[in-house]
């Protein structure tokens, strides 16, 4: 693996890690990290649960991509522009069109950094691997 799918890894599972803090907050403490985020608790409580299970299993989907960003490469960037870039458009949009709370931008920037972050190496890390295995 070249240094840039090395630190590409790296990111994902740091991603991967930041995630896992919204899961456990939205799952055991949704009221404080509303709270933290200075938004309202919505009400049934289960939506922000539900969230919290569908951001696990996105999460679940990044593993294999961090292990070895090469076997499925169409994959790879869909983790990227699909789920990363389509969470950060998502909220964005929700808070500058639909006037939801400011505290979904906490969510749009995590992935807006992620997923610029994880771009740039996969795309370093696409052509050092192509200029290797030419």
């Amino acid at each position: 693996m070249n240094q840039s799918a090395h630190w590409f890894s790296r990111v994902v599972y740091t991603g991967i890690a930041v995630n896992m803090i919204f899961v456990v907050l939205l799952l055991f403490a949704p009221e404080f990290l509303f709270n933290l985020l200075h938004m309202t608790t919505p009400a049934p409580i289960i939506w922000a649960r539900s969230s919290a299970i569908l951001l696990l299993e996105i999460s679940i989907i990044y593993v294999p991509v961090a292990q070895d960003p090469f076997r499925y490469p169409i994959i790879s960037w869909m983790t990227i522009f699909v789920t990363r870039g389509g969470g950060a458009s998502f909220f964005i949009l929700a808070v500058l069109l639909f006037n939801q709370q400011l505290g979904f931008l906490s969510i749009a920037l995590t992935d807006t950094f992620f997923g610029t972050v994880e771009a740039v190496l996969l795309y370093r890390a696409m052509q050092t691997q192509s200029a290797q295995s030419t």
